[in-house]
């Protein structure tokens, strides 16, 4: 699982207090399959593009979308 969705997991911790370790660990293979469908075709399309102008382009686009 990423930084960012463990930290959030961790974030809302209290509010989800009341499930048990079984649930919270349930919570958190849901996230981290959502996380790893999301990814998924956006990594493949850079991994496709790289090294050419497209992926120059996809690699400049992700900087900008997400202040990298």
């Amino acid at each position: 699982m990423g930084q960012l969705s463990r930290s959030e997991l961790e974030r809302h911790r209290n509010r989800l207090a009341q499930l048990d370790e079984g649930q919270w660990n349930e919570v958190e293979s849901v996230v981290n399959d959502i996380v790893a469908k999301v990814l998924h075709q956006p990594t493949v399309a850079l991994k496709e593009a790289a090294g050419t102008p497209r992926g120059e382009r996809l690699v400049e686009a992700l900087r900008s979308l997400f202040d990298l």
